[in-house]
Protein backbone atom coordinates (compact mmCIF):
# COMPACT_ATOMS: atom_id res chain seq x y z
CA UNK A 1 0.00 0.00 0.00
CA UNK A 2 1.38 3.41 -0.90
CA UNK A 3 1.17 6.40 1.45
CA UNK A 4 -1.55 7.90 -0.77
CA UNK A 5 -3.65 4.75 -0.41
CA UNK A 6 -3.08 4.81 3.35
CA UNK A 7 -4.16 8.44 3.37
CA UNK A 8 -7.24 7.81 1.24
CA UNK A 9 -8.62 4.86 3.13
CA UNK A 10 -6.16 2.57 4.81
CA UNK A 11 -7.07 0.71 7.98
CA UNK A 12 -6.50 3.03 10.93
CA UNK A 13 -5.13 1.65 14.20
CA UNK A 14 -4.83 3.27 17.61
CA UNK A 15 -1.16 4.08 17.41
CA UNK A 16 0.84 7.09 18.52
CA UNK A 17 4.33 8.52 18.27
CA UNK A 18 5.73 10.90 20.90
CA UNK A 19 8.31 13.64 20.51
CA UNK A 20 9.61 15.28 23.68
CA UNK A 21 13.08 16.21 24.88
CA UNK A 22 12.41 14.79 28.37
CA UNK A 23 13.10 11.06 28.45
CA UNK A 24 11.20 10.43 31.69
CA UNK A 25 8.07 12.07 30.28
CA UNK A 26 8.25 9.94 27.13
CA UNK A 27 8.71 6.76 29.14
CA UNK A 28 5.98 7.66 31.62
CA UNK A 29 3.48 8.53 28.89
CA UNK A 30 4.15 5.34 26.97
CA UNK A 31 3.90 3.22 30.11
CA UNK A 32 0.62 4.76 31.21
CA UNK A 33 -1.08 4.18 27.86
CA UNK A 34 0.12 0.59 27.68
CA UNK A 35 -1.41 -0.05 31.11
CA UNK A 36 -4.61 2.00 30.82
CA UNK A 37 -5.73 1.98 27.18
CA UNK A 38 -5.77 0.11 23.90
CA UNK A 39 -3.35 2.59 22.30
CA UNK A 40 0.13 1.44 21.35
CA UNK A 41 3.29 3.46 20.86
CA UNK A 42 5.06 2.92 17.53
CA UNK A 43 7.99 5.24 18.17
CA UNK A 44 9.52 8.12 20.03
CA UNK A 45 12.15 10.81 19.58
CA UNK A 46 13.93 13.41 21.67
CA UNK A 47 14.40 15.80 18.75
CA UNK A 48 12.84 16.74 15.45
CA UNK A 49 15.56 15.35 13.21
CA UNK A 50 15.09 11.85 14.59
CA UNK A 51 11.32 12.18 14.25
CA UNK A 52 11.57 13.29 10.60
CA UNK A 53 13.72 10.26 9.85
CA UNK A 54 11.32 7.89 11.60
CA UNK A 55 8.29 9.32 9.82
CA UNK A 56 9.95 9.01 6.43
CA UNK A 57 10.77 5.39 7.18
CA UNK A 58 7.27 4.64 8.51
CA UNK A 59 5.61 6.27 5.51
CA UNK A 60 7.51 3.95 3.17
CA UNK A 61 6.27 0.97 5.19
CA UNK A 62 2.70 2.28 5.50
CA UNK A 63 3.07 2.24 9.27
CA UNK A 64 2.55 5.88 10.16
CA UNK A 65 0.99 6.53 13.59
CA UNK A 66 -2.54 7.78 13.81
CA UNK A 67 -1.47 10.44 16.33
CA UNK A 68 1.68 12.45 16.89
CA UNK A 69 2.05 13.79 20.44
CA UNK A 70 4.53 16.64 20.64
CA UNK A 71 5.75 19.44 22.85
CA UNK A 72 6.34 23.01 21.67
CA UNK A 73 9.56 23.80 23.52
CA UNK A 74 12.69 21.81 22.72
CA UNK A 75 15.93 22.42 24.56
CA UNK A 76 14.78 25.90 25.53
CA UNK A 77 13.57 26.91 22.05
CA UNK A 78 10.00 27.13 20.75
CA UNK A 79 10.69 25.13 17.60
CA UNK A 80 7.62 22.94 17.84
CA UNK A 81 5.51 25.09 15.50
CA UNK A 82 7.81 24.64 12.50
CA UNK A 83 8.05 20.92 13.25
CA UNK A 84 4.27 20.54 13.42
CA UNK A 85 3.72 22.44 10.19
CA UNK A 86 6.22 20.29 8.31
CA UNK A 87 4.70 17.04 9.58
CA UNK A 88 1.19 18.30 8.80
CA UNK A 89 2.21 19.31 5.27
CA UNK A 90 3.98 16.02 4.56
CA UNK A 91 1.58 13.64 6.33
CA UNK A 92 -1.82 15.38 6.62
CA UNK A 93 -3.62 12.25 7.79
CA UNK A 94 -1.55 12.12 10.99
CA UNK A 95 -3.37 13.87 13.82
CA UNK A 96 -1.19 16.19 15.90
CA UNK A 97 -1.78 16.69 19.61
CA UNK A 98 0.23 19.28 21.49
CA UNK A 99 1.15 18.25 25.04
CA UNK A 100 2.90 21.22 26.59
CA UNK A 101 3.53 23.32 29.68
CA UNK A 102 2.72 26.38 27.57
CA UNK A 103 -1.02 27.01 27.42
CA UNK A 104 -1.58 30.75 26.92
CA UNK A 105 -4.20 31.56 24.28
CA UNK A 106 -1.62 32.68 21.73
CA UNK A 107 0.25 29.40 21.96
CA UNK A 108 -2.93 27.35 21.53
CA UNK A 109 -4.01 29.46 18.55
CA UNK A 110 -0.58 29.15 16.93
CA UNK A 111 -0.62 25.39 17.41
CA UNK A 112 -4.02 25.08 15.71
CA UNK A 113 -2.82 27.28 12.86
CA UNK A 114 0.19 25.03 12.36
CA UNK A 115 -1.77 21.80 12.17
CA UNK A 116 -2.72 20.70 15.67
CA UNK A 117 -6.10 19.05 16.13
CA UNK A 118 -5.71 18.73 19.89
CA UNK A 119 -4.09 20.61 22.75
CA UNK A 120 -3.58 19.42 26.32
CA UNK A 121 -1.56 21.00 29.11
CA UNK A 122 1.04 18.90 30.90
CA UNK A 123 -0.70 20.02 34.08
CA UNK A 124 -3.72 18.00 33.00
CA UNK A 125 -4.39 14.40 33.98
CA UNK A 126 -3.48 11.45 31.77
CA UNK A 127 -7.21 10.90 31.35
CA UNK A 128 -7.48 14.29 29.62
CA UNK A 129 -4.76 13.32 27.16
CA UNK A 130 -6.48 9.98 26.54
CA UNK A 131 -9.79 11.79 25.98
CA UNK A 132 -8.08 14.04 23.44
CA UNK A 133 -6.67 11.02 21.60
CA UNK A 134 -10.04 9.28 21.54
CA UNK A 135 -11.69 12.43 20.18
CA UNK A 136 -9.03 12.64 17.46
CA UNK A 137 -9.60 9.00 16.56
CA UNK A 138 -13.30 9.82 16.12
CA UNK A 139 -12.43 12.72 13.83
CA UNK A 140 -13.06 15.49 16.34
CA UNK A 141 -10.81 18.34 17.45
CA UNK A 142 -10.19 18.71 21.18
CA UNK A 143 -8.93 21.59 23.30
CA UNK A 144 -8.70 20.88 27.01
CA UNK A 145 -11.67 22.55 28.67
CA UNK A 146 -9.54 24.61 31.07
CA UNK A 147 -7.64 26.15 28.13
CA UNK A 148 -10.68 27.24 26.12
CA UNK A 149 -11.27 30.56 27.99
CA UNK A 150 -7.67 31.58 27.21
CA UNK A 151 -8.21 30.78 23.55
CA UNK A 152 -11.50 32.71 23.39
CA UNK A 153 -9.91 35.71 25.13
CA UNK A 154 -6.98 35.67 22.71
CA UNK A 155 -9.27 35.36 19.69
CA UNK A 156 -11.29 38.36 20.83
CA UNK A 157 -8.09 40.33 21.30
CA UNK A 158 -6.76 39.54 17.85
CA UNK A 159 -10.07 40.59 16.29
CA UNK A 160 -8.90 44.13 17.01
CA UNK A 161 -5.69 43.58 15.04
CA UNK A 162 -5.25 43.74 11.28
CA UNK A 163 -4.26 40.59 9.41
CA UNK A 164 -0.62 41.70 9.23
CA UNK A 165 -0.56 42.66 12.90
CA UNK A 166 -1.88 39.20 13.79
CA UNK A 167 0.83 37.58 11.69
CA UNK A 168 3.54 39.65 13.39
CA UNK A 169 2.13 38.92 16.85
CA UNK A 170 1.98 35.19 16.18
CA UNK A 171 5.63 35.21 15.10
CA UNK A 172 6.62 37.19 18.19
CA UNK A 173 4.92 34.57 20.35
CA UNK A 174 6.91 31.93 18.50
CA UNK A 175 10.02 33.81 19.72
CA UNK A 176 11.15 35.08 16.30
CA UNK A 177 13.38 38.16 16.18
CA UNK A 178 12.45 41.29 14.20
CA UNK A 179 14.91 40.31 11.48
CA UNK A 180 13.40 36.83 11.24
CA UNK A 181 9.86 38.23 11.11
CA UNK A 182 10.88 40.58 8.30
CA UNK A 183 12.35 37.67 6.33
CA UNK A 184 9.38 35.38 6.92
CA UNK A 185 6.81 38.01 5.90
CA UNK A 186 9.04 39.51 3.21
CA UNK A 187 8.71 43.03 4.57
CA UNK A 188 11.20 45.62 5.79
CA UNK A 189 12.45 45.51 9.36
CA UNK A 190 11.18 49.05 9.88
CA UNK A 191 7.68 47.89 8.94
CA UNK A 192 7.95 45.11 11.52
CA UNK A 193 8.87 47.66 14.16
CA UNK A 194 5.87 49.80 13.23
CA UNK A 195 3.53 46.81 13.44
CA UNK A 196 4.94 45.90 16.85
CA UNK A 197 4.31 49.42 18.14
CA UNK A 198 0.69 49.16 17.02
CA UNK A 199 0.36 45.75 18.67
CA UNK A 200 1.69 47.14 21.96
CA UNK A 201 -0.80 49.99 21.77
CA UNK A 202 -3.78 47.74 21.04
CA UNK A 203 -2.89 45.07 23.60
CA UNK A 204 -1.88 47.50 26.32
CA UNK A 205 1.56 46.00 26.92
CA UNK A 206 4.81 47.90 27.29
CA UNK A 207 7.34 45.63 25.64
CA UNK A 208 8.02 42.31 23.92
CA UNK A 209 8.66 40.43 27.15
CA UNK A 210 5.28 41.45 28.60
CA UNK A 211 3.53 40.49 25.36
CA UNK A 212 5.06 37.02 25.42
CA UNK A 213 4.34 36.46 29.11
CA UNK A 214 0.73 37.60 28.82
CA UNK A 215 -0.24 35.89 25.56
CA UNK A 216 2.39 33.26 24.81
CA UNK A 217 3.96 32.23 28.10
Amino acid sequence: MTYKKWLDGGKMKKTFYIVDDHEMLREGTKGWFVSHSDWSCVGEAANHEAAYSDFERMAKKDSLPFILICDLNFFGENTGFDFMKKIHDLYPAVKIIVYSMFFAGGMVQNAIKNGASGYVSKNASCDDLLKCMEKSFSGEDFIQEELQPNLIKYSKLTDALTRREREVMELILQRHSNDEIANILNIKKRAVENYISLIYEKTGVNDRAELVVRYGG
